[in-house]
């Protein structure tokens, strides 16, 4: 029960901050995804503790593409609600996996080829179940695709992190703060250049 906990109460959370931006969006007419993505960073940042502190190389190298990865499939998936209905997103970003697969192969780390199967039931239901969108948007849905694909960059990365040569120096909780930091400073340098001072 546990684990079945675990995972409710990760969708319930996940469920309710893209329901709480969305209403932000279509509520108050602010339409600063960027802005949003910022603040949402900012926020993981300042929850966080620095445990340990990476060397230049492992912050640069590993930490600094991570961050890109993960602000950049933020404001993907934060500019698709603009364009998609919340349903729709979720029901697209399901499909992560198969990004993430692709890349974990490429990049030549393990992968349990039987956990295709799987994998091949969540795409088919995903299939069946934007069958119809009446919200259909082709730019919603390659954001979408945009923010999956990044998601799953950012995953991978993190993978190689955790179970490379510094597996034992950063734990999750340490491994967001970090990557919450160049993150936060990029997505406040796009929302500037394309959202100016509105917000």
């Amino acid at each position: 029960w546990k684990v079945v906990l675990s995972v409710m109460t990760y969708l319930t959370a996940l469920s309710t901050m893209k329901l709480t931006v969305k209403w932000v969006f279509v509520q108050y007419a602010f339409t600063f995804p960027k802005f949003v993505t910022t603040l949402q960073l900012e926020g993981s940042f300042a929850d966080g503790v620095a445990i340990a502190v990476p060397t230049k190389v492992e912050f640069f190298f590993m930490i600094v593409p991570i961050a890109m990865a993960a602000s950049v499939s933020i404001a993907c998936n934060n500019m698709a609600l603009g364009f998609s209905s919340v349903a729709f997103t979720e029901i697209i970003g399901a499909t992560t996996c198969l990004f993430t697969v692709a890349l974990v192969v490429v990049l030549g780390m393990p992968f349990d080829y039987w956990l295709l199967a799987p994998i091949s039931a969540v795409v088919m239901g995903c299939i069946l179940s934007t069958a119809g969108e009446v919200n259909f948007a082709v730019l919603g849905l390659i954001l979408c695709l945009a923010s999956n694909a990044f998601r799953s960059t950012k995953v991978a990365l993190q993978q190689k992190l955790m179970t490379g040569a510094s597996k034992d120096k950063f734990d999750p909780c340490t491994l967001l703060m970090w990557v919450s930091l160049p993150s936060a400073f990029v997505m406040l340098a796009s929302s500037l250049a394309s959202e100016g001072l509105e917000p």
